[in-house]
């Protein structure tokens, strides 16, 4: 009998995530066992066995310590080691100018100093920017900034409020791609369209945007972005330039796959949980 999957969940995670898992489950006789996060008791010891299968869909802070509390070694996540579990996100662009990843040349402002963003727009080339506020979904907190007056007047709020804004060269004519990667490969990939009267684009609404893609420079940046933050899944933004030139924006874990699998038609939980299943027999291998 395989193992069940532990599904770590929150108010904020959508149906159709836990539903599409859920069905990927019975399909294979696998155990669907959902976490709830509001009513985890962490002054309960919960053991998971060797090989039993572990993904957190959620993103809260909370989600991330029961995931932590329930994670051991001999459990199969998408995690590619032990540690990668305590990895900080908001290290990634930096982590993959490192690893000479091609990203829009960026500045992370650390105080409010003016003469600092002068020179910071000079070394990303000038107006207009791209003003990032991490930890936000959707494009939000995704802002374009034309002006200088605008710019400034932006930043004064950002700070006044305690957050750590990133400068950004700004990419025009250039198509959204969210590539997902589970282990090495790219299963679904898909063309993000701008919104009406917005810089920012968001999924497409027509199934011909979706393809099961064939390695491509495009795939090969999304797996390399995955591997970068030490995961084996992740929804991966990638800007391709009329000039042929990838920019590769941000690798997200945990990431809404559902979009690849409702409107694309193509079974990403199911391929989830077979790279889970995989990755749980080699944990159970003698050694």
């Amino acid at each position: 009998m395989p193992p069940p999957l532990y599904c770590v969940t929150d108010a904020t995670v959508p149906a159709t995530t836990t539903a599409l898992l859920a069905a990927a489950c019975a399909a294979r006789g696998v155990r669907f066992e959902e976490v709830d996060v509001g009513r985890f008791d962490p002054c309960e010891e919960v053991e998971l066995r060797a090989g039993d299968l572990l993904f957190r869909p959620a993103v809260s802070y909370a989600a991330v310590r029961v995931e932590q509390a329930l994670f051991a070694e001999s459990v199969a996540t998408f995690y590619a080691s032990g540690d990668a579990l305590c990895f900080d996100g908001a290290a990634a662009p930096l982590l993959f100018a490192r690893r000479g990843l091609p990203i829009p040349r960026t500045v992370t402002l650390l105080r409010n100093d003016r003469a600092q963003q002068r020179r910071a727009v000079e070394l990303l080339g000038g107006l207009p920017l791209v003003v990032k506020v991490p930890g936000g979904e959707g494009g939000v907190g995704v802002m374009l900034l034309e002006s200088w007056a605008s710019l400034v007047s932006v930043l004064d709020h950002l700070f006044a409020t305690g957050r750590t804004p990133q400068l950004m060269t700004y990419v025009p004519e250039a198509i959204h791609w969210r590539v997902v990667v589970i282990g090495e490969r790219a299963v679904a990939a898909y063309r993000n369209h701008p919104y009406p009267d917005d810089f920012r684009s968001g999924p497409s609404s027509d199934p011909a945007d979706y393809e099961v893609p064939t390695p491509s420079p495009l795939t090969a940046l999304a797996v390399a972005a995955t591997r970068a933050i030490r995961r084996e899944f992740a929804g991966v933004d990638i800007l391709a330039h009329a000039s042929g030139r990838l920019y590769l924006l941000e690798a997200n874990f945990p990431c809404y796959f559902p979009q690849a699998q409702v409107v694309g038609g193509i079974d990403v939980a199911g391929a989830m949980l077979a790279h889970l299943l995989e990755k749980s027999e080699r944990l159970r291998e003698p050694r």
